[in-house]
């Protein structure tokens, strides 16, 4: 159930956000110099807590749209994001990341997204709206693809007057140019 909910959910997330960007022509210069990405990550679930009993593996697929500002060293571009952990929680959120090239081999990326969270028999993050506070670092090869690091906070920013735990993942993802 969870497996094929899973895949249903990335073929409408990938059917609707690949064709929003595609074909308009003021992203054509920016597809060649920095192209869209479709990232699959791997990683751990609440890795920095003390209870053990919500580690977990995570699996991750997010789609990086074109960069709409910016030049040569900064560029910002939006994201869709889909995280599911190992204890059938779920997170779907969009967002902006701003991207740091640091030469010609490497890129720092700092993101900022809301998005939807579902618990499932997972930690209770409190609210079911959280925030994805994330930082990245990756090696660019000259194809354009990326092998990096991923970390991130998700948090409900205490709009929950019952609970605001939080929860870190770390990730190794590999992103593939589109």
């Amino acid at each position: 159930m969870i497996r094929q909910l899973f895949c249903g959910i990335t073929l409408c997330f990938l059917g609707l956000s690949l064709p929003v960007f595609g074909e308009q022509a003021r992203f054509m210069r920016s597809k060649k110099e920095n192209p869209n990405l479709l990232v699959v990550g791997m990683g751990v679930y609440d890795v920095l807590r003390y209870n053990h009993r919500y580690i977990t593996e995570l699996i991750q697929l997010e789609y990086k749209g074109p960069d709409f500002f910016g030049q040569e060293l900064l560029k910002i571009r939006p994201f869709v994001a889909l995280m599911m952990n190992f204890q059938a929680s779920l997170w779907m959120g969009v967002g902006v990341d701003f991207e740091i090239f640091l030469g010609k081999s490497f890129v720092t990326t700092l993101g900022f997204g809301p998005g939807f969270f579902y618990q499932g028999r997972g930690k209770d993050l409190g609210y079911p709206l959280e925030i994805r506070s994330s930082v990245e670092f990756a090696y660019l090869f000259k194809s354009h693809a990326r092998l990096g690091v991923q970390f991130y906070h998700l948090s409900n920013a205490s709009l929950s007057t019952r609970r605001n735990p939080g929860t870190e993942c770390l990730l190794l993802f590999y992103a593939i140019p589109l």
